[in-house]
């Protein structure tokens, strides 16, 4: 498959992204428009008619746009409408119990590991979209932080980390206690 010499998103494709209902359906389609322009693809043909590297690329990204992307989109959703301890369903008329209880599972730690994840995905979609040589040479270091991200996750090491926090604090405590106890002596021994 040969790369096209100048990347760039037709205004039919623009629009067939913004056509699309969900965010997350943009930016699959925007994913599935870039695929299309990078290899000189038609749309209605990725991932199809892709080259077999071509393909891998494609289904990794999009596995993690539906698998932690996806679910992130609607968990945020959820929050900016005020929905911090129940989350409904879209109609708002019952409970949704499986948002509910992923909204129980959030943490810093899980947002901190989200974020980074999201950082990998946007080099990658930048990479995909932007750049003529760094998508196909820098895939496996970004897809690399992206996946140890998402080990992370589903390590679920969150216990740990707020132990390290909580020691990072205490130890952090007791040297702002013993500095300001140095410079009180300091000021004393000056004044005498």
């Amino acid at each position: 498959m040969v790369l096209i010499t100048s990347l760039y998103f037709p205004e039919n494709a623009e629009k067939r992204v913004m056509d699309e209902k969900s965010i997350a359906e943009r930016w699959q389609r925007a994913v599935d428009e870039a695929f299309s322009v990078r290899y000189n693809v038609p749309s209605r043909n990725i991932p199809n008619r892709l080259d077999f590297t071509a393909q891998a690329y494609y289904r990794g990204i999009s596995e993690v746009l539906s698998d932690w992307i996806t679910p992130l989109f609607s968990l945020r959703n959820s929050l900016a409408h005020g929905q911090w301890v129940v989350a409904f369903n879209e109609t708002r008329s019952a409970a949704n119990n499986d948002k509910t209880k992923k909204l129980k599972d959030l943490s810093l730690w899980r947002l901190r590991l989200l974020k980074n994840m999201l950082g990998h995905l946007e080099r990658l979609l930048y990479d995909l979209t932007v750049t003529r040589y760094a998508f196909e040479r820098d895939f496996d270091k970004h897809w690399t932080g992206l996946d140890a991200a998402r080990r992370r996750i589903e390590n679920g090491k969150s216990a740990d980390w707020e132990k390290l926090l909580r020691t990072r604090h205490r130890r952090g405590k007791w040297h702002r206690e013993m500095n300001i106890a140095r410079e009180a002596r300091e000021r004393g021994a000056k004044a005498t």
